[in-house]
């Protein structure tokens, strides 16, 4: 009698460790639901931070070369400092494309997880190329347009206000760059760091 109820005992223990293998067992599951559902949706919003910043630059380049044109007719500004900034920013619209083109489109569950790595680290490399020769541009570019600038206003003060408020518009445009920068940069270190440990 003492046996039978050891063995009922006993059925009961292993009937419980099941139980609880098995509710751990689907927590664990869900717990790993959970944990790609959230990987995936930071990597969506990190490669959408990407899109988004592509759509942007290609839009406010374009935007530029029109604006800059339309500036130089209506002020009469020299044509051959004109047609430098519009260069200027054609070049740069042509960079970020080109880089852009190169990294193509980063999915999720991407196969080929070390060609999605290796395309990153080479945008991220050539995205700081461009930023480095745009801003070495910028500084060459000032140099001409400074002198320009001030001399198209017949009275010096409206030229040296002018040039002031270039200044202040460039360490604006510094400023705002940077912290781009700083997120599309986070944004590629993310998606690598993701793809690295899926694989």
């Amino acid at each position: 009698m003492a046996m039978q109820n050891n063995n009922l005992s006993m059925n009961d223990e292993l009937r419980q460790m099941k139980s609880d293998y098995e509710y751990l067992k689907a927590d664990m599951d869900k717990q790993m639901i959970i944990n790609q559902q959230l990987m995936e949706t930071i990597l969506r919003n990190n490669v959408s931070a990407l899109d988004s910043n592509k759509k942007t630059t290609m839009v406010s380049f374009s935007a530029a070369i029109l604006i800059t044109l339309a500036v130089s007719y209506i002020k009469e500004l020299d044509m051959c400092l004109a047609g430098m900034i519009a260069a200027f920013y054609v070049l740069m619209l042509i960079g970020y494309v080109l880089i852009y083109n190169k990294l193509g489109k980063i999915e999720y569950g991407t196969d080929n997880v070390l060609s999605t790595v290796t395309k990153l680290k080479k945008f991220k490399q050539n995205y700081m190329i461009v930023n480095t020769v745009s801003w070495i541009l910028v500084a060459v570019l000032m140099c001409f347009a400074f002198p320009e600038i001030h001399n198209t206003f017949r009275i010096r003060e409206h030229g040296i206000v002018a040039i002031t408020f270039m200044c202040i518009a460039i360490l604006a445009g510094i400023c705002i760059q940077y912290f781009i920068d700083k997120k599309i940069l986070r944004a590629c270190d993310d998606i690598i760091n993701q793809l690295k440990d899926r694989s």
